[in-house]
């Protein structure tokens, strides 16, 4: 909803101000019956910034072993596949085309 009156302002070509965007903000949050933060809180940049990062290295590992899991699977099915492919071909060739005398 925010972005829908954020984009219907700019094709209305209207000229808001930051100041204007925060009180905006403010009245959309409030109005959803969230709470808004009164000041620029109580966490450093610094920390915030380290905070993201170690959150996004625990992402990344999720992410990459749950990657890992799914190709692993895939490896698994086309191996499987291609081994069934291979006793059918087998079968179909009989015994005496096996032979490698």
């Amino acid at each position: 909803m925010w972005l829908d009156f954020a984009e219907d302002q700019a094709k209305h070509r209207k000229q808001v101000f930051m100041k204007d965007w925060e009180q905006k903000l403010d009245e959309f949050l409030h109005f959803n019956e969230r709470k808004v933060l009164p000041n620029a809180g109580k966490v450093s940049k610094q920390s915030a910034e380290e905070h993201a990062k170690t959150e996004y290295e625990q992402f990344e590992i999720r992410r990459r072993a749950y990657k890992e899991s799914v190709g692993e699977a895939e490896s698994i099915k086309q191996l499987e596949e291609a081994s069934k492919d291979l006793k059918q071909l087998e079968e179909s060739k009989g015994p005496s085309d096996n032979w490698q005398g």
